[in-house]
Formats: structure tokens, C-alpha cells, sequence
């Protein structure tokens, strides 16, 4: 049959490629204990002995792309400057595991990939199928929720900086354009209680410098940044303020104009530099819920496209009388804007109820789905990574320890040669089992045997 891709033994391709997969993570799993237990050892030798005390080995496993890894490493007694007592793991140190709990950065990035498309459950198996491991939903969460404090935490550093003058982009645009809006996320049974209502507002905004033309009439928004989160307005507006300082050098934008819906936790941001613009969606929006005639609808719209006032219900006069400055658009309100930096267009703004449903809404509001506060919280602010282009910032830190090239290069050298090495010599001796790689030895019968002549063993 046109199927059977292996007909000597009747395996499908589909059969092969999942034989060799787990193979494969097999010997990736037990080259990684072998190269961590090896490069604890070297720690061990090179440690400060008087500083830390062998106290024996503990075994421990960590989650990575290809399985679950079992490691044994040692553990050491410290004495703080205070005279307190502790106990550390040299190698755990080294890796950092303790970020996140023991799971791989390359893990971590997967999870955060997945969980900005996914449900924790869906997204937990969707990974354990990848890695051929098994990673709960509550496991997901838990990677999830160290991440997004980590995010919570860089974004206090970057507002405290800001207000000390230390944050500086380098992109330079003479406008910049700015839109905000709320979205209510469903909350869970404690919040909910606590807070005595069932949802509560996330805070959204983006920033950019124009309009790039990609396509015919596509364009695409230039220098974007997204930020989102369960927020008071004054705490909201600092961090949106310090990340958008931290893209674009302030000092050379000439003029900023805001598109919003009007509420008044939004307008707190504008200054004299800033023009606002009320938003076109809630500007009609408001027409067609407080005026019902499909024609009076239309003449009103119309008239507001003429730029003539509007004399119909109380609401909706207040409406416009409280965001009267912004009714115009900002192309009509005689700004006199600076030349666009090349290549980039000033279009006409409204982006934001497109964004609020393409970076929070589709992921978070949907599907009978809630949220407590911190753990919206967390996800709203990695979703806006993504939005952003920055996701890769989410898992940034994770990256930051290096192991020794000297020392990685020895002991993989080391793992290498001994996996070609006979396992006996002279009167039988038998080697330490250290050295040995899974998969290169014992037994070659069935998978394992057309499995290594595939690889040219």
C-alpha cells in the first residue's frame, strides 16, 4: 500500500517520524542529566570550600522541550553575614531554575507562545503532545504567573526610572499618535465577591508614529506599543507613559494626538501638546443608541461629517457638549502638523476598538471565560508584549545566565567520546556508568535497530 513507507517491517512514515522523535528525546534527556550532573561536579571543585559545605545529593527534575530531565546535584550549607543558615544548590543557582520553578527557558517560551492563542488547558495539551511530556493546566498557570509578576516587576523598575529622567528612546517622530480604551474581563468567584461586581475594566492603549504602506490599501501602524492591565487611571497612565518614552525620544515629538472614547480617566493624560480627538466608532456609536429613525441617524451623521452642531437629545448632547473639543477630527482642527518621516502616512485614527478586541477580547473576554485580578492581570500584560513585537521580553531574564564555554565545551566533549568509548577494557573492567548516551548501546533489536542503521550506525 502507497502508505506503508517502511515495508520491510510494515511501518508507516507517520510510525517512523514518532519513533524517531522519541528516540531523539530520549537521548537528548539523558545527554542533559549526564551534562548537568557533570558541570555540578566542576562547580563543586571550583567552589569557595570554606563558604560552602557539601552536605550530600539531591535528586530533582526539570521540565524541557524534549521531556522531563532527572538529575541528581549537590546541595551546600552557607552561613549568611547575619548568622542565619542556609542551604543552596550551586548548579540550580547557575541555571537560575528557580525563576519559574524547574522548567527550561526554551519550555517557558513555548508555554508563553501557546497561552497568548490558547486556554490554559488547551495550551497544556497542546506542549505535552510537542514535548511528549505532560504539563497540567494548573502547571501552565503556575509558569505563567512567575513570568507575568517578572513582567509587573520590570514595569515598576521602568516607571521609577522614568520619573527620574532615565528613560530616552531613540525613535524620532515629530507626531505621535496615541488611542486608549477600557474592555470588562468576567471575573472569578473570590474577586468577584470581594469586589462586589462581576467584571471589572482592563485599561488598553497603544502608541505609533504613523501609517507604513504595505500593500494596496493595507497599511500597517509604524513603531507600535501596546500596553494593558487591571489598573488604577494614574498608575495606568505613569507605566503607558514611561514605555512609550522608553520606544520614542519625547523630546523630538512635536505634537500628540489622543483618540479616545472620551471617559474621563483617559483625558487625564492630555496636555497642552496633546490634541484630542474623540473617537469615530463611539462618536457614532452613541448616535445610533440614542436616536432610533434610521433617517435621523443618517442626517446626523452626516451633519457631523459637515462639521455643524447637533441639537437632539439630552444624552447625547452632553455626550458631545463634554467631548466637544474632540468631535472634529484632528485633521480638522487646524493643527499645523510637521512633515511625516519617510515612508510613514498620517491617516485617520480609530484603530482602537480593533486593538482592544485583537490584544485582550479574543483572548480574554470570550468563551465563558474569567479571570482573578492578578491573573488577568499577568496575561493582559504578556498579550500586550505580543502586540507589541516584545514577547520575547516576557522570558528575557530567563536567558541571562551563561554557562562557562570552557567548561560546556569540555564536558560535551567528554559525554561524546565516552558514548563511543568500549565499556570494557583490559580484564573486564567496567566503566562508570557516567558517560553512557541512551539509544548508542545495549540490546540492538526492533525500532532501536533500524533506527540506528537510519542513522549510520
Amino acid at each position: 500500500m502507497m502508505n506503508l513507507m517502511i515495508t520491510e517491517n510494515g511501518v508507516t512514515f507517520k510510525d517512523l517520524e514518532k519513533n524517531i522523535y522519541a528516540w531523539v528525546c530520549q537521548i537528548g534527556r539523558q545527554f542533559t542529566q549526564e551534562f548537568l550532573e557533570r558541570y555540578d561536579r566542576l562547580l563543586m571543585e571550583d567552589r569557595d570550600r570554606k563558604k560552602y559545605r557539601n552536605k550530600g545529593v539531591r535528586q530533582t527534575t526539570v521540565k524541557t522541550v524534549y521531556g522531563e530531565v532527572t538529575y541528581r546535584r549537590t546541595v551546600y550549607e552557607t552561613v549568611e553575614e547575619e548568622g542565619t543558615r542556609r542551604f543552596v544548590y550551586l548548579l540550580d543557582e547557575t541555571l537560575e531554575l528557580a525563576n519559574v520553578g524547574l522548567i527550561s527557558s526554551n519550555m517557558a517560551e513555548l508555554l508563553v507562545k501557546g497561552i497568548t492563542e490558547l486556554s490554559y488547558r488547551e495550551c497544556a495539551a497542546k506542549v505535552s503532545e510537542m514535548t511528549g511530556q505532560t504539563i497540567s493546566a494548573m502547571g501552565v498557570w503556575n509558569v505563567i504567573q512567575a513570568l507575568g509578576e517578572q513582567v509587573c516587576e520590570e514595569e515598576k523598575e521602568l516607571t521609577e526610572e522614568y520619573k527620574k529622567g532615565h528613560i530616552k528612546g531613540e525613535k524620532e517622530s515629530p507626531v505621535l499618535f496615541e488611542e486608549t480604551d477600557g474592555v470588562y474581563i468576567r471575573l472569578q468567584g473570590k474577586d468577584r465577591k470581594r469586589m462586589g461586581q462581576d467584571k471589572a475594566e482592563l485599561k488598553v492603549g497603544i502608541a505609533y508614529s504613523g501609517w507604513r504602506k504595505t500593500g494596496l490599501d493595507r497599511y500597517t501602524l509604524e513603531d507600535k506599543v501596546a500596553v494593558a492591565g487591571f489598573s488604577k487611571a494614574k498608575e495606568f497612565h505613569e507605566y503607558r507613559e514611561a514605555q512609550i518614552a522608553q520606544t520614542f525620544d519625547l523630546d523630538f515629538v512635536e505634537q500628540r494626538i489622543l483618540n479616545a472614547d472620551g471617559a474621563a480617566w483617559i483625558k487625564m493624560v492630555k496636555n497642552k501638546s496633546t490634541c484630542f480627538q474623540l473617537d469615530p466608532f463611539h462618536r457614532n456609536k452613541a448616535v445610533r443608541e440614542k436616536i432610533h429613525h434610521p433617517a435621523a441617524q443618517r442626517a446626523i451623521l452626516e451633519l457631523l461629517e459637515e462639521e455643524k452642531e447637533i441639537e437632539e437629545t439630552e444624552e447625547l448632547i452632553r455626550y458631545y457638549e463634554n467631548n466637544r473639543e474632540g468631535l472634529l477630527p484632528y485633521q480638522s482642527q487646524g493643527l499645523e502638523l510637521p512633515e511625516s518621516p519617510e515612508g510613514v502616512e498620517y491617516r485617520n485614527m480609530g484603530t482602537m476598538e480593533n486593538h482592544t478586541w485583537s490584544i485582550i477580547a479574543r483572548r480574554m473576554k470570550h468563551g465563558h471565560r474569567s479571570f482573578s485580578i492578578r491573573g488577568g492581570n499577568h496575561l493582559a500584560k504578556i498579550l500586550a508584549k505580543k502586540c507589541s513585537g516584545k514577547l520575547y521580553e516576557v522570558t528575557e531574564r530567563l536567558k541571562k545566565p551563561i554557562l562557562e564555554q570552557e567548561k560546556t565545551e569540555l564536558i560535551c566533549e567528554e559525554i561524546l567520546t565516552a558514548a563511543k568509548a568500549p565499556r570494557k577494557e583490559g580484564k573486564g573492567y567496567d566503566y562508570p556508568a557516567i558517560g553512557h548516551v541512551v539509544g548508542l548501546e545495549g540490546k540492538i533489536q526492533g525500532d532501536r535497530k533500524w533506527l540506528l542503521h537510519l542513522a549510520g550506525y
